[in-house]
């Protein structure tokens, strides 16, 4: 993005049944706000399109439903989103990741456009390579294709074919310690609600 004008494209993967929540997620709510429509809100802001991943459609004046049409999953959703990006690179983030940073995101976009890997991923503090809140190249469609024509829906091995440039924890903490905070129970919603862990 440069000098404060929106530019490429991102994704909100709509999540599955919510089964642990006991409803949909794209249905969560803080502050009296759908967490959803925050997120389009603020994506809208960074990026010249917003898409949401989603199987039934949901209703946004900013942002397109992409229904899956090979495999299911994360992967089926980042593979759309791919291939309806218009620029190289696709910034992907969940409807229960509540709280995203725009100067995280600048310091992606800064990686991508001096190193061009392949994802750019964070490392979290317990070893975990987060998939989440994160970039990805278009030419990761055909590596995506395959996996999910072959019904490999893990994301792991994925990322494992993939370069990857991985930034540590300790500079991703720089950036606010709730980047990549996920709501799966009550419990979550609760804490998020409580603390406000936004970065």
């Amino acid at each position: 993005m440069k000098n404060g004008t929106r530019d490429g494209s991102a994704l909100i993967l709509g999540g599955g049944k919510g089964s642990r929540m006991g409803y949909d997620k794209k249905n969560l709510e803080i502050a009296g706000m759908r967490v959803m429509d925050t997120l389009i809100t603020e994506l809208t802001s960074l990026f010249r399109e917003v898409w949401v991943s989603a199987n039934d459609f949901f209703t946004s004046p900013h942002a397109r439903t992409l229904p899956d049409t090979v495999g299911s999953g994360p992967l089926a959703g980042i593979y759309q989103g791919l291939t309806h990006c218009t620029g190289a690179y696709l910034y992907v983030t969940a409807c229960d990741m509540p709280f995203i940073s725009p100067p995280y995101i600048a310091y992606m976009r800064e990686i991508i456009s001096s190193k061009a890997p392949d994802a750019c991923v964070t490392r979290r503090e317990d070893g975990f390579i987060e998939p989440f809140n994160s970039f990805f190249h278009k030419r990761c469609v055909g590596t995506l294709y395959d996996a999910l024509t072959r019904k490999e829906y893990k994301i792991r091995p994925f990322l494992d074919k993939l370069t990857l440039h991985i930034i540590e924890p300790e500079i991703a903490a720089r950036y606010g310690d709730g980047l990549f905070y996920n709501i799966n129970t009550e419990e979550d919603l609760a804490r998020a609600r409580g603390n406000r862990r936004q970065p």
